[in-house]
């Protein structure tokens, strides 16, 4: 069994404070005063090169068998009084553009439905959010010379009754741009 070690202070340790001592303010000795045991020494001068006397580096070159990559040209800097260099294009992203659609608790409900209702009663039961949002736009894309933006009054501060009824305004020009478009391609 292991032995227990003794704890707190090991013996002969003193903790005793004369008392002319104790009753002094602390001295605290500045940083920049302490001298360290070894003072770093400055570092030797680099011998001077005598004029005509070139050092020469060799780099290494390349195994044979490795393609040279040509170094990439500085960017050109614009001279005072030309116009700068024109910025690189930005890179296409691989995948579907994002865009963010702020919606309301009861908006959200109603694009939960649509979206069940279309798995429910489609023959695709797995019909994905985007596929719907996407058919929904394109009906208002395909029908978008048919809105009538005029009877549609302005939204005004957030929370006045016109506000609230922008959107529903909207919706309703939709709708009759969307039935126009629909006869229009029936006949």
């Amino acid at each position: 069994m292991a032995s227990k070690e003794k704890r707190g202070l090991p013996p002969g340790y003193d903790l005793h404070i004369p008392d002319p001592e104790s009753s002094k303010p602390v001295q605290l000795g500045d940083y920049l005063e302490e001298v360290d045991a070894e003072t770093p020494r400055a570092p030797k001068p680099v011998p001077r090169q005598q004029r005509g006397e070139t050092k020469i580096i060799e780099m290494p070159r390349p195994s044979e068998g490795h393609d040279e990559v040509p170094p990439a040209a500085p960017p050109e800097e614009a001279k005072p009084g030309e116009a700068k260099p024109a910025r690189r294009p930005r890179r296409k992203h691989s995948g579907p553009a994002r865009k963010q659609i702020n919606a309301t608790p009861e908006t959200l409900r109603m694009v939960d439905e649509i979206i069940d209702y279309v798995q429910t009663y489609s023959v695709q039961k797995d019909a994905k959010a985007s596929e719907v949002f996407h058919a929904l736009v394109l009906a208002l894309y395909e029908a978008r010379e048919s809105i009538d933006l005029s009877e549609v009054p302005t939204r005004g501060r957030w929370g006045t009754p016109t506000a609230k009824a922008f959107p529903i305004s909207l919706k309703n020009a939709f709708q009759e741009a969307i039935a126009s478009e629909y006869r229009k391609n029936r006949r």
